[in-house]
């Protein structure tokens, strides 16, 4: 019988298919590192992307903030002149009545009552003075009830200051009347 060798060929053949499975490892190998490297460039190119965006908004953030901080300070410095405008419109309002309260003080004093002393807070007036007799400080409070620029006339003291003066002080209280439409426009 003749005997054919065929482990060469055999052999051969497991060489050959070791070198394809090699091959194909390889070239899978090299397709895999070829589709991550893709890949890591596709995300590499999103993250840069991304980083864009996110530095565009810091710096619109920013100029926001900037215009956010100006206007600020321009709506105190609004606020501010506002003030400013309405104390000036107050007062440009109330200069006529200094003329009318100071003529109804000098209208309303009867003779034989001397005024020692004037304070005005807002619409409250102090007045402080010497008079001749009880009777001229009652009718001090009744030209002042009469008076249209003084209301609510309240006395709280009057006292002899000694014996050999004839004037007693006194001390009156009342209030400068005030227009409603005045005191809304305010």
């Amino acid at each position: 019988m003749t005997r054919i060798n065929l482990l060469p060929w055999r052999d051969e053949l497991r060489k050959q298919r070791q070198e394809q499975f090699i091959i194909g490892v390889a070239c899978s190998a090299v397709a895999a590192v070829a589709i991550l490297f893709a890949v890591q460039m596709y995300l590499d190119g999103r993250i840069a992307e991304q980083q864009d965006k996110k530095r565009i908004v810091i710096a619109k953030t920013a100029e926001l903030n900037l215009i956010t901080a100006k206007i600020k300070d321009i709506q105190a410095k609004n606020l501010i002149l506002q003030n400013k405008r309405a104390a000036i419109q107050a007062l440009q309002k109330s200069r006529p009545e200094i003329v009318h309260f100071v003529d109804e003080i000098a209208k309303v004093t009867p003779e034989g009552v001397f005024l020692t002393q004037l304070k005005q807070t807002d619409n409250e007036v102090i007045l402080n003075g010497k008079t001749q007799s009880n009777a001229r400080v009652s009718a001090f409070m009744r030209n002042v009830e009469a008076s249209h620029w003084l209301v609510d006339p309240v006395l709280n003291v009057i006292k002899g200051t000694n014996k050999n003066s004839q004037l007693s002080d006194f001390t009156l209280y009342t209030k400068q009347w005030k227009s409603k439409a005045e005191d809304e426009d305010m």
